[in-house]
């Protein structure tokens, strides 16, 4: 059955459910992300998610009983990242976590982290660890790694993780791996929504000096929602011993294949163009933002990220609503110091969904100054009208996923290009109001 046939009957038959298809077309359609989990997958990923491999799966009792699809996908991703070993049966992020902490860690274990990242991924009696934190210094707004040392000496824990969600500098990996072996601690670095920047050489790697390395597959990679551990040869079998040990025999052949494709994509010369866009995106963003006057911590971004800090008095998670009312996506929380009384209210920021989409700097500069006016305003009505109504000029002919970046030239569908099948006649009308407002509302350099 055709796609636009399978449409039609999907109408005809759960009306309902067609209808909530047809609204989330338009609200992707119309709302900006600015979330750094939030990004498109792949038409390719997207194709074999739906494919005839969703009808099974494997079930695995030991490790050496992989099968094809598994070994074609943990071997791209060796290659691609340059690691001795890879694990790719997990279904998130906080599965590959908790993998990890089974394997390096004995109950009571001392964890020093930055920001304390992923205790929040720690339940359960036989997850009881402590956590020490290291964060950025409020005078510098950068992590002082002689600090880390001094706190690693004197604690001396079993393992040392980074985790740069919060933090858009790159890191000084040969550094944190001397300070580990110092106090023979473990290093883990979750490189996060970096992994696609440094799968493409865009950003530096901490395989080289990282005892284990893990990612989401989702985000920046533009695959299905997924996890990825990479390791060292000589902690690879106790690395597998632990994935089965915490339950993850099963695996789905369908996300086998979108993993496997996702790795192969992530190495051609469309995917590095556009991490290298992404990067030039963040810091667009990063300038209208300062243009409207709003402070970013951390100095000038190397990565997706932007963190924006909020004036006096404005809570994260209200604005974050605020600016949902408003078309666009973002997260808000507090960010942690090495001063423990002291945090930044700030919105995390990232330039994934917008690259993806096809936004370049002048749009991306706009977006930061609509932003920050916006913050720096009272967020009435008016105000909120005002951005949503640019929000939605800049977005009116701009795809879920831009052909540029794809390795094939693809006839995109079902939402993802500019000439969507399934958009109904009322999100067309959308359409054509939005270019009014565009004249309309135009930004004025």
């Amino acid at each position: 059955m055709q796609n636009q046939t399978l449409t039609e009957s999907l109408s005809a038959f759960d009306p309902e459910i067609y209808g909530l298809l047809q609204e989330e077309v338009q609200r992707q359609r119309f709302t900006l992300s600015l979330l750094p989990t939030s990004n498109a997958v792949s038409p390719f990923c997207a194709y074999l998610k739906g494919s005839i491999f969703g009808n099974g799966y494997l079930d695995h009792h030991a490790v050496n009983s992989r099968v094809k699809l598994e070994d074609i996908a943990a071997h791209r991703a060796e290659k691609l990242f340059g690691a001795d070993h890879a694990i790719v049966r997990l279904s998130d992020i906080t599965s590959a976590s908790r993998v990890v902490f089974h394997a390096l860690l004995q109950e009571g274990g001392t964890v020093l982290s930055f920001n304390r990242r992923k205790s929040e991924h720690c339940s359960g009696d036989w997850m009881n660890f402590e956590f020490l934190n290291f964060s950025i210094d409020p005078d510098t707004e950068l992590i002082d790694l002689a600090r880390v040392e001094k706190i690693a000496q004197a604690r001396k824990p079993r393992l040392i993780i980074y985790s740069p969600v919060n933090y858009p500098r790159q890191m000084d990996f040969e550094k944190l791996h001397d300070i580990a072996k110092g106090v023979r601690a473990y290093l883990w670095v979750d490189i996060g929504q970096n992994g696609g920047a440094v799968a493409a050489g865009c950003a530096p790697s901490p395989i080289p000096y990282a005892d284990v390395v893990t990612f989401p597959t989702n985000d920046a990679l533009h695959g299905p929602q997924s996890a990825v551990i990479l390791t060292t040869r000589e902690l690879a079998d106790r690395m597998d011993k632990a994935v089965l040990e915490t339950g993850h025999a099963m695996v789905k052949k369908n996300v086998l294949a979108a993993l496997a494709t996702t790795f192969l994509e992530a190495g051609a010369a469309p995917y590095k163009a556009c991490c290298e866009q992404v990067l030039k995106n963040a810091r667009a963003l990063q300038k209208g933002l300062r243009d409207a006057g709003l402070k970013t911590l951390c100095g000038d971004t190397e990565s997706h990220l932007v963190l924006a800090r909020l004036p006096e008095g404005k809570a994260p998670e209200k604005m974050a609503e605020k600016l949902e009312e408003a078309g666009l996506l973002v997260k808000g929380e507090k960010m942690l110091t090495s001063d423990e009384g002291l945090t930044f209210p700030i919105l995390r920021l990232s330039a994934l969904d917008p690259t993806t989409r096809a936004l370049k700097e002048p749009s991306m500069q706009t977006v930061g100054r609509l932003l920050g006016d916006f913050l720096l305003s009272s967020q009435d009505k008016a105000a909120i009208d005002k951005v949503r109504a640019q929000i939605r000029a800049i977005l009116i002919d701009k795809p879920l996923f831009s052909d540029e970046w794809l390795s094939k030239n693809i006839n995109l569908t079902d939402g993802y290009g500019q000439k969507d099948l399934n958009i109904t006649q009322e999100v067309e009308a959308e359409k054509q109001e939005a270019q009014a407002e565009r004249m309309l509302c135009f930004w004025d350099n």
